[in-house]
């Protein structure tokens, strides 16, 4: 553990973070503060959060079902990451993820896309309103559709179109 981790977590309380048992909680020095908002995030004890890249947004919840460990994430509003461990990943809004998550580099997660818990992504992008249930593994997948959160006057129902597709990132054979 690095020395300067307590000045990091003191700067953050200081900025207005709730940190229920700051204590419980590790904040490695390199991250940077005012990447950080102050603004109705929460980090639950437990959850651990590094990297100079990270970027938490107003309205943000870390680790309230379990902790949480967060590397170089970019966490946009209203994000409620509840358990599990996070790296290099992009949530861009309204988004909410379960306990027991393994979510590694390359994965985006557009506005309102949800997952429920023990679900493992690496290089996959969901698409707005997608929303995964429990026990799923994807690795270089494409997700587009998902419930949309209006209804549809017309037909008064939610419209449903899921497609997957995989991602070719190298060739099959060396």
């Amino acid at each position: 553990m690095d020395s300067n981790h307590h000045t990091v977590k003191k700067e953050l309380l200081a900025r207005g973070v709730i940190m229920p048992d700051p204590d419980s909680v590790y904040v490695a020095s390199d991250v940077d503060v005012g990447r950080i908002s102050g603004n109705g995030v929460t980090v639950f004890p437990g959850s651990r959060i590094a990297g100079s890249r990270t970027l938490i947004l107003p309205g943000v919840q870390i680790g309230y079902e379990a902790p949480v460990t967060l590397e170089n994430c970019r966490v946009g509003r209203n994000v409620r990451l509840n358990g599990g461990f996070f790296q290099e990943a992009v949530f861009l809004g309204d988004n909410v993820f379960g306990s027991n998550a393994h979510v590694r580099a390359g994965t985006i997660m557009e506005e309102q896309a949800c997952a429920a818990h023990t679900v493992g992504l690496k290089q996959t992008l969901l698409f707005p309103f997608v929303t995964l249930g429990s026990l799923i593994n994807f690795c270089d997948c494409f997700m587009a559709g998902g419930t949309s959160r209006k209804i549809i006057p017309r037909w008064g129902l939610r419209l449903c179109i899921l497609i997957i597709l995989p991602i070719r990132t190298r060739p099959l054979l060396p």
